[in-house]
């Protein structure tokens, strides 16, 4: 069973077709996530059932963007105490081609003593503390009628099963960090929360969401005085509160930076006179609405070699299918003379989603690019991953793939 969760996991992960989301360079759509309802209490307290708290606190947390920033449309994954399961909660963020995701939630341990709050983002545990958080709000697919058809045998009370999620990484991975510090800021100077830091975990509700996506963890129930805490009127208000000063923050930041940016990339034409490559380069704008992102310009900057066992890099035909490997994401285009690209012998550069995106090598076989990503990610950049182009224009891993059969 676990073997097949994982062949059918990665398939997913590498083949799954992309849903784009931050079309324009504003944040315009928030999906608020209340944690569990239903069948489904979530973690339980002495007085006190999570689902409960986080519909509270996610219905608050919505009405504060509402009244503050009339420019936010507003989406509840539930506004009652309802099932829902959670794939369903990450397809109704893509549908609706959110910007921001943001899903609720509250803890539980067998220590009555442990006390704070903290978000993750989806990405790898790094201590068995995140990984039993994980797997508790992992635990409400056991309530889901076609759970094991809908993730592929997973079973959340598994620790092997999270060995799938080490493989994933996310696009919007950075920026669902800057999220994620901006709200523990907020519980730990305005709340007085104790904080519990940004962290990483394998969730379920995360992995599919197309979007930059936290979980916030408001508190301990199983802590008497945490849980008095967000039992009150107060203490439910302050937290929303911090959410949506947080989602504020990072909306401005996000948008300011945007603003300021000088919007071109180089136009390459690259032209053969007596078996020697000429490259020559000019200054285009950018459509920064343009949906179909376009791979720019390839070049070999100076500097030192990277660090790690090196692969031949291959060139490939622009006019067929190639794949990329994609390492760094900025708002502001940089040079390849910067020194965050000095480790990099073959650099790319294309504009997709309002930012600039940095590729490796090019390769027409998914094994060598695949390869090149892992030494990519042995290096300096960990959470690199393959993307795929065809003429020049990126497309989707799951198109690549039929292209490729």
């Amino acid at each position: 069973m676990f073997q097949r969760f994982i062949l059918v996991f990665v398939v997913c992960l590498l083949f799954s077709p992309e849903v784009l989301s931050q079309k324009g360079l504003k944040i315009r759509t928030v999906v608020i996530d209340a944690g569990h309802g239903g069948k489904d209490p979530g973690a339980v307290g002495k007085n006190s059932k999570e689902k409960n708290i986080t519909l509270d606190v996610a219905l608050r947390t919505g009405k504060y963007i509402k009244q503050n920033l009339p420019d936010v449309t507003v989406i509840y994954t539930r506004t009652k105490d309802e099932f829902i399961e959670l794939h369903r909660r990450a397809g109704i963020a893509n549908e609706a081609n959110a910007d921001i995701f943001i899903s609720i939630h509250c803890n539980a341990v067998a220590n009555s003593t442990v006390i704070g709050a903290e978000t993750f983002v989806m990405g790898e545990h790094k201590s068995e503390a995140n990984l039993e958080v994980a797997k508790l709000e992992n635990a409400a697919i056991l309530l889901e009628e076609n759970a094991d058809s809908e993730y592929g045998g997973f079973d959340p009370n598994s620790t092997p099963a999270y060995i799938a999620f080490t493989l994933y990484q996310s696009e919007y991975k950075q920026q669902s960090i800057s999220l994620a510090q901006s709200v523990q800021e907020q519980f730990t100077k305005r709340a007085g929360r104790k904080d519990r830091s940004v962290q990483q975990a394998g969730f379920l509700v995360l992995y599919r969401t197309a979007m930059p996506s936290i979980l916030v963890e408001l508190g301990f129930l199983s802590n008497p005085k945490e849980e008095a805490f967000l039992l009150s009127e107060s203490g439910r208000s302050f937290m929303a509160q911090c959410i949506y000063r947080a989602f504020k923050d990072f909306k401005s930041k996000y948008e300011r930076d945007n603003a300021t940016t000088p919007w071109a990339v180089t136009e390459e034409k690259t032209e053969t006179i007596q078996n020697k490559t000429i490259v020559q380069t000019k200054e285009i704008p950018v459509d920064k609405t343009e949906d179909t992102p376009k791979e720019q310009t390839t070049v070999k900057p100076a500097g030192k070699p990277m660090e790690v066992p090196k692969t031949k890099v291959e060139k490939a035909d622009i006019q067929g299918l190639v794949y990329k490997v994609q390492f760094y994401t900025n708002s502001k285009k940089l040079e390849f003379t910067d020194k965050r690209f000095s480790e990099i012998e073959d650099i790319g550069l294309y504009f997709h989603n309002g930012l600039f995106k940095y590729t490796s090598g090019s390769f027409t076989d998914l094994k060598k690019a695949t390869a090149h990503q892992n030494l990519m990610r042995s290096g300096n950049f960990p959470d690199a991953f393959v993307v795929a182009f065809q003429k020049g224009e990126r497309i989707s891993m799951d198109d690549a793939l039929k292209l490729g059969n």
